[in-house]
């Protein structure tokens, strides 16, 4: 039992499944927002527009309905209200503005994602660049430091002038003191 507590801690603790947890819950408020946006401001835009189209009519198609529903069936609650606001003792009906909805809420946060996932490729692109650059960096103050020292007819910039990258000037203190040791070891 106590392997299974500390094999189910260690996968529940795992950075992945961490990560997911979050994902799961930020896109889960992420969906109430973009649901929000569609039912409480685009729709009621949208609807008004096709009342217009549609004389009023709304957007739904009755496909069957029986007889109107009589008042006793609405008093005892079996009724059921259609679209046009009539009781029916049986109605089926295809609600258009429900799939315009759906198909908004899928276009918003399609186009989240893809927004977020470019926005992430391109971090991460210029993260891979900027690591490039730093090797690069690296290696070519190895082979400089390695390479006998010549007289360079040029004049060096003042150090107040030269921007050096912080993670290339700590990597050459890290260096340095490791020459440093090397020397005191010899």
């Amino acid at each position: 039992m106590k392997k299974f507590i500390s094999e189910f801690k260690a996968f529940i603790t795992r950075g992945n499944i961490l990560d997911m947890a979050v994902g799961v819950i930020i896109g889960g408020a992420f969906s109430a927002v973009v649901s929000a946006f569609t039912n409480k401001i685009l729709m009621p835009i949208i609807n008004a527009v096709l009342s217009y189209i549609t004389n009023g009519d709304g957007l739904y198609t009755i496909l069957f309905h029986s007889e109107l529903a009589t008042a006793q069936q609405v008093v005892e609650g079996t009724a059921i209200t259609g679209p046009d606001g009539l009781a029916y003792s049986r109605l089926f009906f295809i609600d258009w503005s429900a799939f315009i909805d759906a198909v908004i809420n899928f276009f918003f946060i399609a186009l989240t994602l893809f927004i977020i996932l470019k926005v992430a490729m391109y971090i991460s692109k210029k993260n891979a660049e900027l690591k490039a650059k730093a090797k690069d960096k690296l290696t070519k103050t190895n082979d400089e430091a390695e390479a006998p020292a010549e007289e360079s007819p040029v004049e060096e910039a003042p150090a107040e002038e030269v921007k050096v990258d912080p993670v290339v000037a700590l990597l050459q203190e890290i260096r340095d003191e490791l020459k440093a040791k090397e020397n005191k070891q010899e």
